[in-house]
């Protein structure tokens, strides 16, 4: 929650913040101040979060490196409903693991998992486009020699006897299609209860975070697949659109309701909360440090 916090309302800021505003933050959303701080010295821990001291007073920013993972991460939450253009290759990688290293074979495929390739066959995982730098990266971070045991090409084609359907399957698409059309049809069910008496100050916060803390794990989640490879009418498409008319339309109570809290623990950061917008998030992309677009 905290993550989504920052990301949502201190998008690209260095500012440290105090402590004290952070677990009055998570308070809005119902969670204890002993949770609360506990969630922050556990982000401290992981270099999320960097500490500063002023006498007995702490205050956290954001670690650059976890400001520039966030800007790769706006395209993956507020933009992997859009198409993209394919030209029709893929990032195909191949491993041969040993028996007796049962471990590592686990290893490389949730690598391959969390870098949403699809299992087309035993040993064989697929990727649309070019993803080789990707994965060489993070195949490379273990402790065993796994780039020996494993063949990588890019801007491979697969024959055509390879189906939609067996492509599909690869990826569990329909599983993922099911997820978002539940997504989709619960958020549209809760808009239609609120019709014109939607929430304003904290209670537009808690739901503008309860929306995208749902929308994240399905986006992060999405191989990302071609047009060609998704139904007329996508149910990411349909969700995607379900989280933006919650999350941009109560983007500015829910920021005032922010802006309100930093404001009682250091009044001069108040005036830098700003909320962003699946709308405006092509801006996202571009900033460095500015202020986020509404």
């Amino acid at each position: 929650m905290l993550t989504v916090l920052l990301g949502d309302y201190w998008f690209g800021r260095s500012e440290p913040l105090p402590s004290s505003a952070l677990v009055e933050l998570l308070g809005a959303l119902e969670i204890t101040p002993s949770s609360a701080r506990a969630a922050i010295q556990r982000l401290a821990q992981r270099g999320f979060l960097v500490a500063h001291k002023d006498g007995r007073r702490t205050s956290y920013s954001v670690h650059a490196g976890s400001r520039k993972t966030q800007a790769q991460r706006v395209e993956r939450i507020f933009q992997a409903h859009r198409e993209r253009p394919w030209d029709g290759t893929w990032t195909i990688i191949t491993y041969r693991v040993p028996e007796t290293a049962a471990p590592l074979r686990r290893a490389v495929r949730d690598t391959l998992r969390q870098l949403r390739f699809g299992h087309l066959n035993d040993g064989v995982w697929i990727k649309p486009g070019s993803h080789a730098e990707e994965a060489f990266a993070h195949l490379k971070q273990g402790d065993e020699p796994v780039l020996t045991l494993v063949s990588l090409f890019e801007g491979a084609r697969l024959p055509d006897f390879v189906s939609p359907l067996e492509l599909r399957r690869a990826f569990d698409a329909d599983a993922l299609d099911e997820e978002y059309l539940s997504f989709a049809l619960r958020w549209e069910a809760r808009a239609r209860d609120l019709g014109d008496q939607w929430p304003t100050g904290v209670e537009a916060l808690r739901l503008r975070t309860e929306v995208l803390s749902e929308w994240r794990p399905l986006a992060h989640q999405d191989p990302r697949l071609p047009n060609a490879l998704l139904p007329d009418e996508p149910p990411l498409r349909r969700a995607a659109t379900a989280t933006a008319l919650f999350y941009d339309g109560l983007g500015p109570s829910a920021e005032n309701a922010v802006r309100k809290i930093i404001e009682r623990h250091q009044p001069e950061l108040a005036p830098l909360v700003l909320h962003h917008t699946f709308a405006a998030s092509d801006r996202l992309l571009d900033r460095d440090g500015a202020e986020a677009p509404r």
